[in-house]
């Protein structure tokens, strides 16, 4: 038997508003992860000035939009040099996240100067608490348009 939707005059709340809400949130994430990043590279620029040669920062940070489901990610890569033709060009090499909401950082780390080490645990802590509102508003937007689908078919 097909459940027919109730009609419930006090409830104006629709899909699309719901749909709405989740993309107004994650904007709204996007827009507190972009300070974030731009903190962060803010904050090593300065922190390259202070240091001799061998405490250069080689950890980057970037957010990655994803258009299709309305999300993004935040990546943690390492910068590299490597010549070609005579000349230096940079590399980004991207680390793995694994499960979960954060980056495993202990072996990334190693090596790395002590400042840029603490930078990036810093930041990280706020990004993993942004990967996980992530995660459960994608949840709650698929659970929203598989309803959707439900009631259509």
């Amino acid at each position: 038997m097909k459940n027919e939707p109730t009609k419930n005059p006090s409830c104006t709340l629709t899909e699309a508003d719901l749909l709405s809400w989740i993309e107004a949130k994650v904007e709204q994430l996007h827009a507190e992860a972009r300070v974030l990043v731009d903190d962060y590279w803010r904050r090593l620029k300065g922190g390259q000035k202070r240091q001799a040669a061998d405490g250069k920062a080689r950890i980057g940070v970037r957010i990655r939009r994803r258009e299709a489901s309305l999300s993004f990610s935040i990546e943690w890569f390492r910068m590299a040099m490597i010549r070609q033709n005579g000349q230096a060009k940079p590399i980004a090499q991207y680390l793995k996240k694994g499960t979960g909401y954060r980056y495993p950082l202990g072996n990334f780390l190693k090596g790395e100067p002590q400042w840029e080490a603490e930078l990036v645990e810093e930041l990280e802590a706020e990004f993993a608490d942004i990967r996980k509102q992530l995660g459960l508003l994608g949840k709650i937007r698929d659970a929203v348009q598989d309803y959707r689908k439900t009631l259509q078919s």
